[in-house]
């Protein structure tokens, strides 16, 4: 008898469950898909490389499940207590009719268990489909062509996430039977009576308050624009938070006074209407549509940025690399053998096995003064970024021209020339040679050594002349006359090669390697001549790990973020239709047409939606251009372009909550009271 009242109040409050449903069936979905990644793994061909960057973003997902689970948690509570509070008048007459406390918690209990099996059951098969889609994204992110399709299943995450979410549905159920013992049957049938208390405030106080915000908002802005996010980021945030939500508290008075002054539009057809309804609601809520607005902004920069940074690694690993490998050598054992080739041959490795051709070039530290000399031309964030994380002797090198000269010779590009008072710069950074460029173009020289030099634009060049830290060495290096050269301080050596064409380039890589490995195993105790060695493919299979984590960490948590979102926003207006039936009736008996209502409720409900997304998206405008100048400045790449594609994933989610929204309200306030 129970099981037949659960189902049939289910099939007749099922556009009560709608948004629910979907909350319960996203969670599902995207938990499932998300931590099924390691049976992906599995039917991928991954080197040892590429299998060791896989464990370190399985485990990345694993930490994060367990705060999206509690997140979900949370939002299923919340869902849950809006639907027992619609149905606290039914309840009511339940326990009138002399049903027992324990048979209506009994009922509960088997609504909650029959959507959820539903919700799980559907949520593994959209998150099985899903999966199968990601395959293919991880395999691409990952840089590995699947032979042939093959159906990904991973029991261990459907099991997770039925152990999940059953924990989940058993805390709802015991939420649902406290939260029925302690009601009292007269609360439950006058429940609908109950009305929100509002807090007015006077329209002069809003404008204030909205003004006021705005201009906290505007400084945040300021801050962010003069690339001051690096610097100044705690103020950005102590003006950017307490400004949005200054903005909303004063929001309702201040559209009211800008709709109410168009008295032509403010009396047309249910404008009126709406613009009480809208204020009213968002005096109410001012404080959660703050809340919104930046989990809205938190979802639009985490999906945004963590494409653009994922963007740079790869681009800083793939950049225009002409070479294969690099070494680089202690100075002593260079010296010592005459050369960094030589110190290699003397270890026991045979360079003209591997590499057909090699350029080798000391590297000393100069004394230009690049932050004194240089200061009006560099972007703001960009020296402060420059003098705060980098020894500011290192932010300019010195390599002898004659040296250098190897490592045009070794990519195909055309030495560089110089004369006795004559200098040469070498930067990938394309912002920095820009600014070299205007600098000389102004009339300036070099100063250093105790002399000045001519530096003239045909001899500032754009090369990457390293594999492994490039964006961590000096952004700047001069080339110098052989001579002058003497009273710097020695840094480092470098041998770059290219591999040998007789092999492809992966096995004379493994084969370089298992090389070293074997003279390491054969004499341990001897000391390498070298303190690294990287290829430009262990450099790459290397940054394979951190672009997918940072993917994949910032698509989970932002979907996290945005669902909770469009959750609340979508409660609170079933909340407001259920709460406003009354008014929908007294609208029909003054013979308002359906449609006219619909229409204004539609209405409503979009600009109720659009506000936090609008002012979260202009957030989010500011937001990822002081990220992307971060990443310009860390990985001297432009990647805006790369950014945009995660905004179809909110417009996607979003809209599916408004639609239900819409259709869910729509039932509502067609009910008879």
């Amino acid at each position: 008898m129970l099981c037949k009242l659960a189902f049939r109040n289910v099939r007749k409050s099922i556009s009560d469950y709608t948004v629910y449903f979907i909350t319960l069936m996203f969670a599902v979905m995207f938990f499932y898909a998300f931590n099924s990644l390691d049976a992906q793994q599995a039917i991928m061909d991954l080197n040892e490389n590429k299998a060791s960057s896989a464990q370190v973003m399985l485990e990345s997902i694993k930490v994060f499940s367990t705060f999206v689970a509690v997140a979900l948690a949370i939002l299923i509570l919340y869902a849950n207590n809006f639907l027992i509070k619609r149905r606290n008048k039914e309840l009511g007459i339940y326990l009138m009719l002399g049903m027992g406390k324990g048979r209506v918690a009994d009922i509960l209990m088997m609504e909650t268990l029959l959507v959820g099996v539903i919700a799980l059951v559907v949520g593994l098969l959209l998150g099985i489909l899903f999966s199968q889609g990601m395959s293919l994204i991880t395999a691409k992110m990952f840089e590995v062509q699947l032979k042939e399709y093959v159906f990904v299943f991973s029991p261990k995450a459907a099991i997770q996430s039925i152990i999940y979410f059953g924990v989940m549905f058993l805390c709802v159920m015991i939420f649902n039977a406290i939260r029925i013992s302690k009601q009292k049957v007269i609360k439950l049938l006058h429940s609908d009576a109950e009305n929100e208390r509002v807090i007015g405030k006077k329209t002069w106080v809003s404008i204030l308050m909205t003004v006021a915000g705005i201009v906290l908002i505007l400084i945040a802005y300021y801050l962010i624009i003069k690339g001051m996010l690096i610097m100044y980021l705690p103020f950005v945030m102590l003006f950017g938070i307490p400004g949005t939500f200054l903005l909303f508290a004063g929001l309702s008075g201040f559209v009211y006074k800008i709709a109410s002054r168009n008295k032509k539009k403010y009396y047309k057809g249910l404008n009126l209407f709406v613009t009480r309804q809208l204020t009213s609601k968002i005096n109410s809520t001012h404080t959660s549509m703050a809340l919104i607005c930046l989990m809205l902004f938190v979802t639009i920069v985490t999906l945004g940025a963590s494409s653009g940074v994922s963007a740079a690694v790869n681009k800083e690993a793939v950049r225009d690399l002409r070479f294969d490998a690099e070494y680089f050598m202690e100075p002593s054992a260079a010296e010592s053998a005459g050369s960094g080739v030589a110190a290699l041959e003397a270890y026991g490795i045979p360079v003209g096995e591997f590499f057909k051709e090699t350029a080798e070039y000391a590297r000393y530290d100069s004394d230009v003064d690049m932050l004194t000399d240089f200061a009006e031309y560099l972007d703001i964030a960009q020296a402060n970024e420059m003098s705060n994380n980098m020894d500011v002797k290192a932010l300019a090198g010195a390599i002898p021209v004659s040296q250098f000269n190897s490592f045009p010779r070794l990519i195909g590009e055309p030495e560089i020339q110089i004369g006795e008072n004559e200098i040469g710069a070498v930067t990938y950074n394309e912002m920095m040679a820009e600014s070299l460029e205007q600098y000389v173009n102004d009339g300036h020289k070099i100063n250093s050594n105790g002399k000045e030099y001519a530096l003239t634009p045909d001899r500032i060049r754009m090369a990457n002349t390293r594999i492994m830290g490039s964006a961590a060495i000096a952004p700047m290096i001069f080339i110098y006359p052989d001579a002058d050269v003497v009273n710097f301080e020695l840094k480092e050596v470098t041998v770059d090669g290219v591999y040998v064409d007789n092999a492809p380039k992966e096995e004379t890589d493994q084969a370089l390697v298992n090389k070293q490995a074997e003279l390491r195993r054969a004499n341990p105790d001897q000391e390498r001549p070298f303190s690294n060695f990287t290829s430009a493919l262990r450099s790459q299979d290397s940054s394979i790990g951190l672009r997918v984590t940072i993917s994949f960490v910032g698509i989970y948590l932002g979907i996290t973020f945005l669902v909770t979102a469009a959750v609340i926003l979508a409660l609170q207006q079933l909340s407001a239709a259920n709460d406003n039936k009354k008014r929908y009736a007294t609208l029909r008996k003054l013979g308002t047409e359906e449609k006219m209502i619909n229409r204004s409720l539609l209405k409503q409900i979009a600009i109720y939606f659009l506000i936090p997304l609008a002012v979260a998206a202009v957030h989010a405008v500011f937001g990822i251009q002081g990220l992307m100048s971060m990443i310009n400045m860390m990985w001297y790449e432009n990647v805006y372009q790369d950014v945009f594609w995660g905004l179809t994933i909110i417009a996607v989610i979003y809209g599916i909550y408004f639609a239900a929204t819409y259709f869910s309200s729509k039932k509502i306030i067609r009910e008879k009271q």
